[in-house]
């Protein structure tokens, strides 16, 4: 469990916690923006074939109702759904298949992206306007832009599927997404590699492989201060070491 600001970021153990997040999903991804038909998912819940096969991370509030989900899918006779949506070519030499995950089915409840130029990520607040956001590309941000600090939520969750990939020996993740999210996720140090052609699959998305030994390293060199945020809560066993390069 991780502990940012007045939220709790956790994995989730129970059949109780996991429906939650299925709804969380289905307000999000049916019933506010589309992407899911309503008809498909006549219980309210939005699931698929790959949830019993995955890690389930919930971002809880004060009243510990969820408000934001991401999921780590890990391999499977399913393989993973990006390779069912666009063709890719993997970056580096590939490891077995229970090295790999990916991480899908990130959602932000809205009551956490009250802006209207939010998306259902709700990143717009923190990159470019060339980048699919809100900030100038060139000049300052307005005093009211610069008051928004981070996106609390996502990265309160990519940071608890980041330990629970180091606790596994996970070494590279699988991602299927809008291009702002990718910026976004750049921006504090999670960088990936596009690895194929933008595809529609729920919207417009585009395949992308992080790896996690080259996230650490660029953390350790350009921005250690993001890496010491990201160890927070993680065994000392699981840190990362400098790599010469």
């Amino acid at each position: 469990m991780l502990a940012i600001e007045n939220l709790k970021f956790v994995q989730a153990d129970s059949e109780d916690l996991k429906n939650a997040i299925y709804q969380l999903r289905y307000n999000v991804y049916a019933e506010e923006f589309g992407f899911e038909k309503l008809e498909d998912h006549p219980d309210g819940y939005e699931t698929d074939e790959y949830d019993e096969k995955s890690i389930h991370f919930a971002a809880l509030n004060e009243d510990n109702s969820v408000v934001g989900t991401v999921r780590l899918v890990l391999n499977s006779e399913k393989g993973f759904p990006i390779e069912h949506a666009v063709k890719t070519e993997f970056i580096g030499e590939k490891p077995s298949s229970d090295k790999i995950a990916e991480i899908s089915r990130l959602a932000v409840s809205r009551n956490f992206r009250k802006r209207k130029e939010d998306g259902h990520f709700g990143v717009e607040s923190y990159i470019k306007k060339s980048e699919g956001g809100i900030l100038p590309d060139k000049g300052p941000a307005t005093d009211e832009q610069q008051k928004r600090k981070r996106p609390v939520i996502v990265l309160g969750l990519y940071q608890i599927l980041y330990h629970a990939s180091k606790r596994m020996g996970i070494t590279h993740w699988y991602m299927i997404t809008e291009e702002k999210l990718f910026h976004a996720l750049k921006k504090y140090g999670f960088m990936f590699y596009q690895i194929g052609e933008p595809v529609n699959y729920h919207g417009i998305r585009t395949p992308y492989l992080g790896i996690i030994l080259d996230i650490e390293q660029k953390l350790i060199k350009e921005k250690p201060e993001l890496l010491c945020m990201l160890l927070i809560g993680l065994e000392r066993e699981y840190h990362p070491k400098i790599v010469a390069s």
